[in-house]
């Protein structure tokens, strides 16, 4: 029942990527997204004796989207200033299309509720099935489809003509 090391090698190497485009488009922060996943495989280490290889995968999901969720209470209490929040006082001739289009999506994806957000970007950035998202977030197939499905409109009603 106890985890080998191996696997949990394994479960990096298989999560690394998608953990980190899902958490990138929550916390903007390029080296926080690198910590809370390094933070969140070791905490199922340190749990290593009770945790089951076949719902591992799902676990490092749960454990790294709680520490997201902690960080982003974090900042909103500490009324932390992110580096995009910085990067808006920059002369306007240094900013590209292409961060200024990005910073439209921040926007918007701020502004829809955590639970839409999550399961959009679990789908959309973590190439995640609907049955891995449900299994994560522990809600039924069909409503992972219904808030994937909400946050699609409102998105678009937010970004307008963004690509």
């Amino acid at each position: 029942m106890a985890l080998r090391e191996e696997a949990l090698y394994a479960s990096y190497r298989r999560l690394e990527r998608s953990l980190y485009n899902v958490l990138y488009r929550q916390l903007w922060q390029a080296q926080d997204c690198q910590d809370l996943i390094h933070d969140a495989f070791m905490r199922v280490w340190e749990r290593r004796d009770k945790v089951d290889e076949a719902t591992l995968d799902a676990l490092v999901w749960t454990s790294a989207l709680n520490l997201a969720r902690n960080r982003l209470r974090w900042r909103a209490l500490w009324r932390y200033e992110t580096v995009d929040e910085c990067a808006e006082q920059l002369p306007m001739e240094t900013k590209t299309h292409d961060f200024l289009a990005e910073r439209r999506l921040h926007d918007a994806l701020r502004k829809l509720p955590q639970r839409l957000r999550e399961v959009l970007l679990m789908f959309e950035y973590g190439e995640l099935k609907t049955a891995q998202i449900a299994q994560i977030l522990g809600i039924p197939e069909g409503t992972v489809s219904s808030r994937r499905h909400q946050a699609l409109a409102r998105l678009k009603n937010l970004l307008g003509d963004l690509p």
